[in-house]
């Protein structure tokens, strides 16, 4: 690199550049600093023509420089400026020769995040993404896990607790409210404060209600108390997790890495009764024992191995990639990226801004939808257990394993829903002209053949079971029901993440919102229904229901949806433009002579 003094390079400019006269007050002020201050070797500036990153809040008048791609020297300088020349760039002058100076025709690096491409949104590589995701999946197992792991011991707590059934059945709807409103709480802060904190907060309340249900005497008040903290810790992972998805894997690939998260959540309930059954036997208190060894082991991988993925913290996670795998010593904050590596920063969570994002069609609509059909599958799922034990004598053994086969049903629908969401979209990309965006409406269509299948399981399952068919037969409709239940899951979250992407763990808080309200709602009211109807008709009913409601509100949301993100998109650019407009009148006009933000 040519060395040079600082204050003889402006002189010089000043001579020859033709902005002289807009650039003077700002040159003088450096030509004035510059006298007691000669650059050393140390502090030369990279002669690389350049625009300079925005100024930082707590420095206005500095410029932050990003280091020179052709050195690996990680120093960072700072040069003096006007009140209003944060956006000056950097350049040599007189035509003089460079080294390593760019051609005219080539644009210098970009500052700014990166954006979809080949091998560029992310810098993780694929290995510690497979590890990533791999340890979200685990976490989001466990809330749901705590829920249904739970059931099999219901009668053993009534002689525990002294309690009737519907007393204990309260600790049931207490956990699945909290769980369904929780959410909204932790992704508050997941997608403003970052990912990896919020996992081991969360996680450490969950870990110590599951302890002291363990270990706490048969109190019923505590009972209650415990299963609402219990829950208000695992209801965390669910929304980060889709959040942390979104952050290290590119929309054209997402469906398929939602489908792999969305095994975790899906797989809890199922798995919970078996392994409740087994614990149970033994002693009930070893479920929640149980509970709180393995969330121990899970919360020490994340504090020694999960990196921070939230983009408008680490960007693309490139601070990460000299870094050791292991974290030591560990802590609970992440480092921040520089400025111009980070992703643009979501708005500032508030109740208002979680209700403006309720009310947003697609939203809304889809979070009715997921709560119609996993509604239909809980009301299965509770009535099942009862089928099962009266019309073919099974044991709680037999009817813990008859939830596997709706269990292998989500995980395959999951994964082939997901796959073929993700097939269609690249299909349809290579249709398009190079750099088309694929609107996210476009994997609703993919919703339609999983509603078919989800209402030709309910409807099969009901009149099989009313007959008394052969309990093969009633499994396979079960598998029908979870397979399409989770084939509509898994389009409509990958849906949810492009259609706000800035907000992907609100938005998916917000998807769930209603979900478990409607499945405590279906499980209070399905056994009076099948009682007073029978369970063919208790179950048309349910398939008709989701067939008109939720088939139509694909239907609309497929043919409505491009219009009202257009408005979205309007609202949102006006917001800004009114938002720069007082900050300039607060701001007032430059001072004479100084330097234009053009």
């Amino acid at each position: 690199m040519v060395r040079f003094e600082l204050t003889v390079q402006i002189g010089r400019s000043r001579q020859s550049s033709p902005y002289r006269e807009s650039y003077s007050q700002p040159r003088s002020r450096s030509i004035s600093r510059t006298r007691h201050h000669r650059c050393s070797s140390e502090d030369r500036i990279p002669l690389v023509e350049r625009a300079a990153p925005p100024a930082r809040d707590d420095d206005p008048a500095s410029i932050s420089l990003p280091p020179s791609p052709t050195h690996n020297n990680a120093e960072k300088q700072s040069l003096p400026s006007g009140p209003r020349s944060s956006y000056q760039p950097l350049s040599t002058f007189d035509n003089e020769p460079v080294p390593n100076r760019p051609s005219p025709a080539k644009k210098s690096p970009s500052p700014s995040p990166k954006q979809d491409g080949p091998g560029s949104y992310t810098d993780f590589p694929p290995l510690r993404r497979n590890f990533i995701l791999s340890v979200i999946t685990i976490a989001g197992f466990f809330g749901p896990l705590a829920g249904g792991i739970y059931l099999p011991a219901l009668p053993v707590l009534e002689k525990e607790f002294n309690a009737s059934a519907t007393a204990i059945n309260v600790t049931v709807s207490v956990f699945m409210m909290t769980f369904a409103f929780g959410p909204l709480f932790w992704s508050t802060f997941a997608d403003w404060k970052g990912r990896r904190p919020l996992y081991l907060i969360s996680l450490a309340i969950y870990i110590l209600a599951n302890v002291l249900l363990a270990a706490v005497p048969s109190n019923y008040g505590a009972l209650v108390f415990l299963r609402i903290v219990q829950a208000f810790g695992s209801a965390s992972v669910v929304s980060m997790g889709a959040g942390t998805v979104a952050d290290i894997t590119e929309p054209k690939k997402r469906a398929f890495a939602m489908s792999i998260f969305l095994m975790g959540p899906q797989c809890g309930p199922v798995l919970g009764p078996v392994l409740g059954g087994a614990l149970a036997e033994a002693n009930w208190r070893w479920i929640f024992g149980f509970l709180a060894i393995s969330g121990g082991i899970l919360w020490l991988a994340i504090l020694f191995f999960l990196p921070e993925t939230l983009r408008a913290r680490v960007g693309g996670g490139r601070i990460y990639t000299e870094r050791p795998i292991f974290f030591w010593p560990p802590s609970i904050s992440s480092p921040l990226a520089p400025s111009w590596e980070r992703g643009p920063p979501p708005p500032v969570p508030t109740l208002k801004g979680y209700w403006n994002l309720f009310i947003y069609p697609p939203i809304g609509i889809v979070s009715f939808n997921t709560a119609m059909l996993y509604s239909t599958y809980f009301a299965i799922a509770v009535q099942l257990p009862t089928e099962l034990s009266q019309r073919y004598n099974w044991g709680p053994s037999g009817i813990g394993a008859g939830f596997l086969a709706v269990g292998i049903a989500m995980i395959v629908g999951s994964l082939l829903g997901g796959r073929a969401s993700d097939w269609r979209r690249a299909r349809a990309a290579k249709q398009l002209p190079e750099g088309t965006k694929i609107d996210p409406e476009f994997r609703l269509v993919d919703q339609i053949w999983g509603v078919l299948i989800c209402v030709l399981g309910t409807l099969l399952y009901g009149w099989l079971v009313n007959g008394s068919k052969h309990p093969a037969a009633v499994l396979f409709a079960t598998f029908l029901t979870g397979f399409g239940m989770n084939w509509v899951f898994v389009t409509t979250t990958a849906f949810l993440t492009e259609c706000v992407a800035q907000q992907a763990a609100g938005a998916f808080a917000l998807g769930n919102l209603l979900r478990n309200p409607g499945a405590a709602i279906a499980s209070a009211i399905t056994p009076t229904l099948v009682a007073k109807m029978g369970s063919g008709w208790c179950f048309t009913g349910l398939a008709l229901l989701d067939l008109l409601l939720v088939g139509t509100a694909v239907i609309l949301l497929r043919l409505k949806c491009p219009g009202w993100r257009a408005e979205r998109a309007a609202k949102i650019q006006a917001g800004k433009k009114v938002s720069g407009s007082v900050a300039i009148a607060r701001e007032g006009p430059p001072p004479s002579g100084g330097v234009s933000r053009g």
